[in-house]
């Protein structure tokens, strides 16, 4: 495989007791990815990197780790401490709809040019955790980095399908596979008119968020 191929992302938490909750969800999703996209995956290298990276990592305290899978079969990871972060998370609206069907919005990887202006809007104002996108029907799609959630009036948590225009993220599924969450379709009325938000991504879990006004 070609090296101009884009890097396979997974981003792991650690808790302080150094067990990772998710990391069967996130060996799952690294190795659709890799069936789906053409990719050599060997869960031995992935792991070897992940270990190497702990054994260099802060001790005692909850940690952020980025392993990046390259598709030559080679694996890059990092660790390092995870801040504390106080809810309710802050959220805003993205001015701009995700692109149709992209076959990569349903990967983590290192090409996500669709999320280039929201990166850059989160580094000016810190206040925010993230930023919602729309399709182009205004239906909910997903953060910028994490999945959206919102809450009806009988107390039923929904989260939009994952049909190819978002990413699954492992938070997620072990929210659907605990019947916690369920899926439809949410519309921007259903988010602007949504009981309670939540957001939830693999470092932060599940947590709850509100909608406020984009910054100027």
């Amino acid at each position: 495989m070609s090296q101009s191929k884009p890097e396979l992302i997974e981003t792991l938490r650690v808790d302080a007791d150094g067990q990772i909750p998710l990391l069967e969800l996130h060996l799952e999703r690294v190795a659709r990815s890799c069936t789906e996209l053409g990719y050599d995956w060997d869960a031995n290298i992935w792991l070897q990197a992940m270990h190497t990276a702990l054994g260099q990592a802060p001790v005692n305290t909850p940690l952020r780790l980025r392993i990046l899978w390259n598709a030559n079969t080679s694996a890059n990871a990092q660790a390092q401490a995870l801040p504390t972060l106080e809810g309710p998370l802050q959220l805003c609206l993205s001015k701009t709809p995700l692109p149709s069907q992209d076959p990569l919005l349903s990967h983590k990887t290192t090409h996500r040019p669709w999320y280039q202006d929201a990166a850059t809007l989160l580094e000016k104002h810190p206040q925010l955790f993230d930023v919602v996108f729309l399709d182009t029907q205004n239906r909910v799609c997903e953060g910028s980095r994490s999945n959206i959630y919102v809450k009806d009036d009988q107390g039923q948590w929904w989260t939009p399908p994952a049909q190819g225009w978002l990413l699954p993220g492992v938070q997620r599924q072990a929210l659907l596979n605990s019947g916690l969450v369920r899926e439809a379709e949410i519309s921007l009325d259903a988010l602007l008119n949504a009981k309670a938000i939540r957001v939830s991504n693999a470092l932060r879990g599940w947590q709850n968020a509100l909608l406020v006004q984009n910054p100027v």
